[in-house]
């Protein structure tokens, strides 16, 4: 029996209505060598982005089980939705058979609140240690059985973050942190433990469109389900290029 996922076509639009209804700044009338310099003038850490992205994910069973259960790895693209901002980062990734992904559907969203503990702080560089708190959500459900890994998860972590200002056009920030917390199914108070590490690299080409900033970035993703019953102890790797705009 085929499982339909999600209608992925009226998520898509709603996506993009409130990337674009994003509050941006606005500038008065000045001269035209003050209007340059006013946007020359951003901020190291301040910097918020807005983008989709590719990934190329892994999911693979890591238990000691040998048999007796359906098993449901994959290895296939995601496209994801990002918004990452000074002290908030959400995001959306989705696949099924329109990214390729034949035989499971996929489902992912994670919030992240966090607040970096300045060490250095100059006008041209910021090193920082990151407290986070980060929640979320992974679904994949097979489509020719009825089997799906659901795991909603609560994690902490810390490492370390930076922020460079390499020119008055180029921007360039990155973190590294190793997180742990607990995993659990839809209606279970604890299903087991989850180690998650992930890193980031964005540089920002400021004053693209306007006082915008054009956003390349490289984001690493790994996860480690130790859930009891070994069933769905899976490990999930993953790498992304996203695209986007800095605000």
């Amino acid at each position: 029996m085929k499982i339909q996922f999600l209608n992925y076509h009226r998520l898509i639009p709603l996506l993009f209505i409130i990337i674009f209804c994003l509050p941006t700044l606005s500038l008065g009338q000045m001269f035209s060598i003050q209007e340059t310099q006013e946007r020359l003038e951003r901020p190291l850490g301040t910097s918020t982005l807005v983008g989709l992205s590719w990934d190329i994910a892994d999911f693979s069973y890591s238990g000691d089980l040998t048999g007796g259960f359906d098993r449901l790895d994959f290895s296939d693209n995601i496209i994801r939705f990002r918004l990452n901002s000074p002290g908030l980062d959400i995001s959306l990734g989705l696949a099924g058979s329109f990214t390729g992904m034949d035989d499971n559907s996929y489902l992912n969203v994670s919030g992240r609140i966090f607040n970096n503990l300045n060490l250095t702080r100059s006008s041209t560089f910021v090193f920082s240690v990151p407290i986070q708190l980060t929640t979320d959500i992974k679904r994949v459900r097979a489509s020719s059985f009825d089997t799906e890994f659901q795991q909603s998860s609560l994690i902490f972590g810390t490492g370390i973050s930076s922020d460079i200002k390499l020119s008055d056009r180029f921007n360039f920030k990155m973190h590294a942190t190793p997180n742990y917390g607990f995993s659990f199914a839809q209606g279970s108070f604890f299903g087991g433990n989850l180690f998650r590490f992930d890193t980031r690299a964005v540089l920002f080409i400021n004053n693209i469109f306007g006082r915008r900033a054009l956003a390349i970035a490289y984001d690493f993703d790994y996860r480690k389900y130790d859930i009891d019953g070994d069933i769905y102890d899976y490990d999930f790797t993953s790498h992304s290029i996203t695209i986007g705009i800095g605000l």
